[in-house]
């Protein structure tokens, strides 16, 4: 992912609007999660059948009404305006044994179930004992406008408004959360959360918010080729670009957009699991989410980066990585039951 700098409204000061907005979602939220992640109502989803999956699972498309409620009073018409993001929608391949659950969440631009499931190696986990849920984040796949401009998956989110992101990320944990119990009413005997960059910035930021003790939180997370500090990396792609000189100009700097973003910001929080049910996975090559993100969430979890030589696209050397995750996890009792059809 690749996020853009903010846009500048010309007409506005657009520091004191990004002053009064870090304040906004600042106060009263970083101490108490709850404020910006209120608890979920239990889904009740449509499930509709895709057909056989890989050794013996089904496959089901699964959605439900995402009952998100904006934080900001300022952000609900921009919510209102999109309706097909107001409802979830995720491809399950289940076994029905009471396996515990993966939920892999796609990278910007993505949501589409059948490159999910292939950049995520599905049958892999499948064979190793887990049931897979593939979750398409707020705004894109189906959930993304059908407007000919902002068709484009992920084109809104996350966003040059700020607003949206902040908005965005609060609706993925609620939407997130809201799933999680239902597979624990289902019967899945653990969830966890997999993420690659965007999917990873979430699935770090889900395990900051609700741990096992939540029956809408994760038993272990592994983010991969994560995203981490959405500043950094808006600030950083945007160097050369006309966007960022305007925003320079308008004396908007790295470190106000980050007070803007640290109520979604991943390392903002402790995380709400021990390190050993912790992952991280990155790419010494990776251009679009540097190294540094990578590490700085590991040094915020406390655990060590697993390596490959690739880059963000080009995963060369990520199976390694991805078969140590998997023994990590095993060791901990968190696979179910391996079967083969």
């Amino acid at each position: 992912m690749a996020p853009r700098a903010p846009r500048i409204d010309p007409a506005a000061d657009p520091r004191a609007q990004l002053v009064q907005l870090a304040a906004l979602y600042r106060e009263g939220t970083l101490g108490a999660p709850s404020a910006f992640f209120p608890d979920p109502a239990h889904p009740d989803p449509k499930l509709v059948s895709a057909g056989d999956g890989p050794l013996g699972t089904q496959v089901v498309d699964l959605t439900f009404a995402s009952a998100y409620e904006p934080f900001a009073p300022a952000a609900r018409e921009l919510y209102d305006g999109v309706r097909e993001n107001h409802t979830v929608h995720a491809r399950w391949w289940t076994s029905d044994r009471g396996r515990p659950t993966i939920v892999l969440l796609h990278g910007w631009g993505g949501g589409n179930h059948w490159v999910t499931a292939r950049a995520f190696q599905v049958p892999y986990w499948l064979r190793h004992g887990y049931d897979v849920v593939a979750y398409v984040l707020p705004y894109h796949g189906a959930r993304a406008p059908e407007v000919a401009q902002l068709g484009r998956s992920g084109a809104l989110f996350p966003s040059p408004n700020p607003l949206r992101t902040n908005e965005g990320f609060g609706q993925a944990i609620h939407d997130l959360r809201a799933l999680a119990q239902w597979l624990r009413h289902r019967g899945t005997s653990a969830v966890g959360a997999m993420g690659m960059s965007l999917g990873g910035y979430t699935t770090a930021l889900w395990a900051s918010v609700a741990g096992p003790d939540d029956a809408g939180g994760v038993d272990f997370a592994v983010a991969m080729i994560p995203a981490v500090s959405m500043s950094r990396l808006m600030w950083r792609h945007g160097e050369d670009s006309p966007v960022r000189r305007r925003a320079a100009k308008a004396g908007i700097t790295e470190d106000l957009l980050a007070d803007v973003f640290s109520v979604h910001a991943p390392t903002t929080r402790p995380v709400r699991l021990p390190r050993e049910r912790l992952a991280v996975i990155a790419g010494r090559g990776d251009r679009i989410t540097p190294p540094d993100q990578a590490e700085a969430l590991a040094v915020h979890w406390g655990v060590e980066p697993l390596w490959f030589d690739g880059g963000h696209l080009a995963q060369v050397g990520r199976g390694d990585a991805v078969r140590e995750v998997r023994r990590q996890l095993g060791a901990l009792g968190l696979a179910g039951r391996v079967f083969r059809s």
